[in-house]
C-alpha cells in the first residue's frame, strides 16, 4: 500500500557538525553504516547526540544510508518523536535529502506488521506544472541511486516510469532493487504526486511492506 501522511508538524532538515564524542561513529560526508554501529559496545550511549540532529546528505547518499538501515528497521536513523497520532508515530529522521522539506520515519502500533517507512516531502504548492516537473526531476534523480551492502556490491534502484496526468489526482511511480539479497525482497522506493488539501505534493516513500495475505504469517500456499 502506498504511504500518504497528512503531516501537521514541519522541520527543516539542515546540515549540522557531528560532536567530535561520536566522530568515530559518523563521518564528515556520509553517514556511518548501520553495521558499524552494531560493532559500538554502548550505542545508547550516542543515542542522546543522533536523535536531536539531522544531516542532509547528498541525494544519492542519503537513500543509500535509508536503504543501507531497512534491514534494521531505520532504527540507526531514527531521531526524536514529532508526532504521535492515533495509531501511527512519526520520528524525525537523522538522514535528509537536499531540499525536502521534511523528513518523518513512521511507526504502526501494529502487532503484525512492525516494518518501519521513510518519507521525504520534496514539494509542496498550488501550481500542478511545477509539482510535475519535481516529479520528473526526482525520478531522474532516483534512477541513479543505490545500496551499497557490506560486501561492498552495489545494486541500483530499477523502476517503471508513470507519467504525470493533471487530470489524476494521485501518480507513483515504483522502483526496486535489483537483488536477490532477501531483506529486500519486499523494499520499495515510491515517488509520488498527490493532490491534497488545495495542494499538489511530491513525496519519496522507502517502505517495507509484505503483502496483505503475509501479514501475520498468512499465505495462500
Amino acid at each position: 500500500m502506498t504511504l500518504t501522511m497528512a503531516v501537521v508538524v514541519c522541520f527543516s532538515c539542515f546540515g549540522q557538525a557531528v560532536p567530535s564524542e561520536i566522530g568515530s561513529l559518523v563521518r564528515a560526508d556520509s553517514v556511518t553504516r548501520p553495521d558499524s554501529l552494531a560493532r559500538v559496545d554502548s550505542l545508547a550511549r550516542v543515542d542522546s547526540f543522533l536523535r536531536a540532529r539531522m544531516r542532509v546528505l547528498p541525494f544519492p547518499e542519503a537513500i543509500d544510508a535509508v536503504l543501507g538501515d531497512v534491514p534494521y528497521n531505520l532504527r540507526h536513523i531514527t531521531g526524536e518523536l514529532v508526532m504521535a497520532e492515533g495509531e501511527i508515530d512519526n520520528y524525525a529522521s537523522i538522514v535528509g535529502v537536499p531540499d525536502a522539506e521534511n523528513c518523518i520515519i513512521t511507526r504502526y502500533h501494529s502487532t503484525e506488521d512492525t516494518t518501519a517507512s521513510w518519507q521525504a516531502r520534496m514539494f509542496s504548492g498550488s501550481e500542478y506544472g511545477e509539482a510535475a516537473r519535481k516529479y520528473e526531476q526526482l525520478y531522474r534523480q532516483l534512477q541513479t541511486c543505490y545500496v551499497r551492502l557490506i560486501d561492498g556490491s552495489i545494486f541500483n534502484l530499477v523502476g517503471v516510469w508513470e507519467p504525470a496526468r493533471e487530470g489524476a489526482s494521485f501518480t507513483t511511480s515504483t522502483l526496486r532493487i535489483r537483488t536477490s539479497d532477501q531483506r529486500y525482497k519486499d523494499v520499495k522506493v515510491e515517488l509520488e504526486l498527490v493532490y491534497q488539501l488545495a495542494d499538489w505534493a511530491v513525496n519519496i516513500n522507502i517502505v517495507s511492506k509484505r503483502p496483505d495475505d503475509e501479514v501475520g504469517g498468512k499465505t495462500d500456499n
